[in-house]
C-alpha cells in the first residue's frame, strides 16, 4: 500500500522508511539524527572555514583552496550566518551555535586588521555591518542565559579585536550594553571590565607607546573605560566612574581623555553628566579645546547645570 503512493522512479525513497517502521523506530529519533547530522556538518564547514582564512588561504596561493574557489568565501559565509540565524533558542543547538558565530566574527574582525582575504574590509563583504552583526552574536549567545562566563567573553569584543571602516568600538558597546537588561548584569559586566584592565595592564611590557603589542593593550583598556563609563550612565551613576575612567585611561594627552569621556556622554545623550565630566575636568587641571568650551557655555546658558 505505502508503494502504490509513490511513482516509479521514488519507490526507493520509501525503503528507509517502511524498514523504520518494521523496525519499530521512532521517525521522531530518525529527524533528530539527521538534524544532529546537520548541525554537526555545519559546524565542521565552519571551523574549516576559519581554519584557512587564519592560514591566509583564501588570499595566497595554496594546494588547499583552489584558485577558482578563493574568492566565493564570502558566499560562503553568508550563507552559514544564515544557517545559524535559523536555529532556534529552543534547540539544543542553540549555544553550539553562538560558539560558531563567535568564531566567524572573530575571523572577519581579524580580517580588518590583517590581510586574510582580498578584501580589507571582510564586514561589507558579507553584507554586514560589524555591529550589526555583533548584536546578533550578543543575542545568540545570551538567548540560553545570562553568566558571567559569557560576558567576559564578549567584553574584549566590545573593545579590540579589528574594526571595520565604518565601524567604531563604541557602536560594539552600545550594541553589548542594549542586551544587558538588569542592574545586576550591568554591575557584572562592569567588574569584569575592570578585571580585564587590571590584566592587561600587567601585560603592558614598556617597549614603547608606539611598540604594536602595547599599542593594542593599552586601546583595549581605553576602549574598555569608554565601556565602564556607557554602564555606569545607563545606571546614572556616572559620578562613581568618572575618577576611575580619568586614573586608568591609557591616553597620554589628558585632554583627550576628556575629550573621550565627554564623547561618551554625547552618546549617551545625557547632558547632565556632559557638564560633570568637563567640570571634573577642570578639577584636574585639564584645558578643553575650543568646541568643548563652546557646548559647555550652551549647555549651561540653556540651564542646564
Amino acid at each position: 500500500e505505502c508503494y502504490k503512493q509513490f511513482s516509479k522512479s521514488r519507490k526507493e525513497e520509501i525503503d528507509p522508511l517502511i524498514q523504520d517502521i518494521l523496525s519499530g523506530k521512532d521517525s521522531g529519533s530518525a529527524k533528530k539524527e539527521k538534524s544532529t547530522a546537520s548541525f554537526e556538518e555545519l559546524e565542521k564547514q565552519i571551523d574549516w572555514f576559519v581554519e584557512n582564512a587564519c592560514a591566509q588561504n583564501y588570499l595566497v596561493p595554496n594546494r588547499v583552496i583552489p584558485k577558482n574557489q578563493r574568492s566565493k568565501w564570502r558566499f560562503q559565509v553568508m550563507n552559514f550566518i544564515k544557517q545559524l540565524q535559523k536555529i532556534p533558542p529552543d534547540s539544543e543547538y542553540c549555544q553550539r551555535a553562538a560558539d560558531c558565530l563567535e568564531k566567524i566574527y572573530k575571523v572577519l574582525a581579524k580580517g580588518c586588521n590583517v590581510y586574510l582575504f582580498s578584501s580589507d574590509d571582510p564586514f561589507s563583504s558579507v553584507q554586514w555591518k560589524q555591529d550589526d552583526l555583533f548584536h546578533l552574536l550578543v543575542t545568540m549567545t545570551f538567548r540560553t542565559g545570562y553568566s558571567r562566563e559569557k560576558i567576559c567573553r564578549l567584553l574584549p569584543l566590545t573593545s579590540s579585536g579589528g574594526l571595520s571602516r565604518w565601524n567604531l568600538y563604541i557602536c560594539n558597546q552600545a550594541a553589548f550594553l542594549s542586551e544587558l537588561k538588569t542592574t545586576d548584569l550591568k554591575y557584572m559586566a562592569i567588574e569584569e571590565s575592570k578585571k580585564i584592565i587590571a590584566e592587561t595592564k600587567t601585560q603592558i611590557t614598556g617597549k614603547g607607546i608606539y611598540s604594536s603589542g602595547d599599542f593594542e593593550r593599552r586601546e583595549k583598556i581605553n576602549h574598555l573605560c569608554d565601556m565602564i563609563l556607557l554602564i555606569s550612565i545607563s545606571l546614572g551613576e556616572a559620578e562613581q566612574e568618572i575618577r576611575y575612567y580619568f586614573s586608568n585611561s591609557m591616553e597620554s594627552d589628558r585632554e583627550i581623555i576628556l575629550y573621550r569621556a565627554l564623547n561618551c556622554a554625547d552618546w549617551m545623550d545625557d547632558d547632565r553628566v556632559w557638564i560633570d565630566i568637563y567640570r571634573f575636568g577642570l578639577t584636574q587641571k585639564i584645558k578643553p579645546r575650543d568646541s568643548l568650551k563652546k557646548k559647555y557655555g550652551e549647555l549651561t546658558a540653556s540651564g542646564k547645570n
